[in-house]
């Protein structure tokens, strides 16, 4: 792997996407991403050779995907800061646009959950109050965020719960291999750990290596088979790995200084690197295997979702 202080080579399988986040691995190995881009705001497919092509333009500023054990996409960031849900053919089958209390904000990213449920952070502030294009508000650090994770049931498509409020810009989720959520607030650079049924306590604080006036911080997150979270860290060009016990690893150095997600190889040891300096998506080869994510069932008919990709 190429660590902090190495040169900055990591293979390129993608190049010329326009603020790619949101990595998804398809069973015959392909990539699904989102290009944030206002010009083109779409999900986006890579093969296996780099070459790539918008797959469905769900609307609004997508961010995050997710996908189920019907084949379906789920994508965070869908017309009016919504959820969506589309077939394995991109056809758009749900949208959630946000709970009793009031509407999602700034939905980002989606993992599901051993109990079949989906998860989402909501950064707690729309979109266009905060970022024009890849220029971020001054005054960001002070800024109103009430950043936010949802329970999602996904077969009744509605929020269940909220499991937290008032975050400052929340962002990564992820599950680990002990049924804990995973999940991130960007601007103090806290990862917060959540057992079923307790309150989420402080699993790690990254250390910041950025200067104090440039938006940095944790963003999306996927843990390995021994159980090592690998955290993108927008703004520091690097992706943080903390051993089980939430202790620093030495970090993956990025190409670019911006990478926005990351996501394993359903097989091997290839871990993909979103990133939106160079608009690319690099790889670079873990220590192990990726922990496998789960995807649950959501149909109870083939209306709908047949296995498509």
């Amino acid at each position: 792997m190429a660590m902090v202080g190495d040169v900055q080579d990591n293979r390129v399988l993608a190049k010329g996407l326009d603020q790619p986040e949101g990595p998804a691995i398809l069973p015959n190995g392909d990539l699904l991403l989102v290009e944030m881009g206002e010009a083109r705001a779409c999900v986006t497919r890579v093969d296996r050779n780099g070459g790539h092509m918008p797959f469905a333009r769900p609307g609004g500023r997508p961010t995050g995907l997710a996908i189920d054990g019907d084949g379906c996409i789920w994508a965070a960031g869908g017309t009016g800061n919504s959820l969506v849900r589309l077939s394995p053919t991109g056809e758009l089958l749900l949208t959630i646009a946000g709970d009793e209390h009031g509407p999602f904000l700034f939905p980002n990213d989606l993992a599901f959950g051993p109990d079949g449920m989906l998860y989402m952070t909501d950064s707690g502030m729309i979109p266009g109050d905060l970022i024009q294009g890849l220029v971020i508000r001054p005054d960001f650090a002070d800024a109103p965020y009430d950043g936010r994770v949802f329970q999602i049931d996904p077969r009744a498509g509605r929020v269940t719960r909220r499991l937290a409020t008032g975050l400052r810009f929340a962002n990564g989720v992820a599950f680990g291999s002990d049924g804990a959520l995973y999940y991130n607030e960007t601007l103090t650079s806290v990862i917060y750990r959540q057992e079923p049924g307790r309150e989420a306590t402080p699993f790690a604080r990254l250390d910041r290596q950025a200067a104090p006036d440039r938006f940095a911080g944790p963003d999306g997150m996927a843990f390995d088979a021994a159980g090592r979270l690998y955290c993108a860290v927008y703004g520091e060009g690097r992706v943080a790995v903390l051993d089980p016990s939430g202790k620093a690893m030495p970090s993956i150095r990025t190409n670019g200084d911006r990478p926005t997600n990351v996501a394993f190889a359903r097989e091997g040891t290839a871990l993909f690197i979103t990133e939106v300096q160079h608009g690319a998506v690099e790889v670079v080869s873990a220590d192990d295997v990726g922990l496998a994510l789960h995807q649950p069932l959501i149909s109870t008919s083939e209306k709908g979702c047949a296995h498509g990709l």
